[in-house]
């Protein structure tokens, strides 16, 4: 019956559900009972699901840690220099229109050794005055299928942005094929900041990945969950996917908050991306090219007080590692 109930919700519900029952069971353990410690750590636990099921409140991730002594570093960037190394990485746009704003090359800047995304509110661009951020992946210079991949970061805080660290394969621009084999969108993390719903969520993120396009008909995509770090925007957390052959999991902070097998892993090799998104207009073009809801006004990044830009996705390094043989 239990497994019934289950069905008529989404997956993030469906694991929050059974977390939740798994949690009862263990608070009326006979062991637990008999320590006040566990009995009030299961209290929290019950608590926190109970959270993330009505208000969805970030989690903490409790799963197993990841030990990177297993592992051997075979590609990153520390970004030690004072440009971006176009070895590595490229813009998906320059200067062009994204969403509320504009993805522009001149936001990409690499200091203090750390990449830094900024965004702000920019009238010096003839004819394009408006909200300017930017987006770097390693399309066409780096790809890889199978290993862990991590990112350290500082996200912005501020209604009506987006920071993310994902992944892409070619498949998601191909006909569909029912399964993430031929490549898909895997979010290692997308900061919620972006809608003022989602404000009371401090240092929480989602994760979430998708396969067979973008077309929202056709496409099939999962939130895993929204998780918590500790404080995302002030300072630097980890994020972190290990994919093999059978299975993608995600880390925080290097433990486990989730994972997903069959349809959803891809076997063909992805690329990496780092980016922010500006909400502020409520259009945007959808399947076959028709005007669908992106997001609301009042997420509008103009309803940030003006004085905490210009803002800045701040990463300290991109590692790419191999499991030693």
């Amino acid at each position: 019956m239990f497994d019934q109930l289950l069905g008529k919700f989404s997956y993030r519900e469906k694991v929050m559900w059974a977390r939740l029952f798994k949690a009862l069971c263990g608070l009326f353990n006979p062991a637990t009972l008999g320590s006040f410690t566990r009995v009030a750590a299961s209290i929290l636990l019950i608590a926190e699901l109970l959270g993330a099921l009505m208000f969805q409140l970030p989690q903490t991730p409790r799963g197993q840690a990841i030990d990177l002594s297993e592992w051997q570093l075979v590609w990153s960037d520390e970004f030690d220099g004072s440009k971006l190394d176009a070895s590595k990485w490229s813009n998906w746009y320059v200067n062009a229109p994204r969403r509320g704003g504009y993805w522009d090359k001149n936001q990409i800047l690499v200091e203090d050794g750390c990449l830094k995304i900024r965004t702000q509110y920019r009238d010096d661009v003839p004819g394009k005055a408006g909200w300017y951020s930017g987006e770097v992946e390693t399309k066409n210079r780096f790809a890889k299928k199978y290993g862990y991949f991590e990112c350290r970061c500082i996200c912005p805080g501020g209604i009506g942005l987006w920071a993310a660290f994902w992944t892409l394969g070619e498949g998601m621009f191909a006909p569909p094929t029912g399964s993430a084999a031929n490549g898909c969108e895997i979010d290692m993390f997308e900061s919620p900041n972006f809608s003022a719903k989602t404000r009371f969520m401090r240092d929480g993120v989602n994760q979430a990945t998708g396969y067979d396009g973008y077309d929202g008909v056709i496409s099939k995509g999962v939130v895993l969950g929204k998780y918590a770090g500790k404080n995302i925007y002030t300072q630097f957390n980890t994020y972190g996917l290990e994919w093999n052959e059978n299975e993608i999991i995600f880390y925080i902070n290097g433990v486990e908050t989730d994972r997903l097998t069959g349809v959803w892993v891809p076997q063909v090799e992805q690329y990496l991306l780092l980016s922010v998104e500006v909400a502020g207009q409520t259009q945007e073009l959808g399947i076959g090219g028709q005007s669908v809801p992106f997001l609301r006004e009042k997420d509008n990044i103009a309803q940030n007080d003006s004085s905490i830009f210009p803002l800045d996705f701040i990463v300290d390094y991109v590692r790419v590692y191999d499991r030693k043989p």
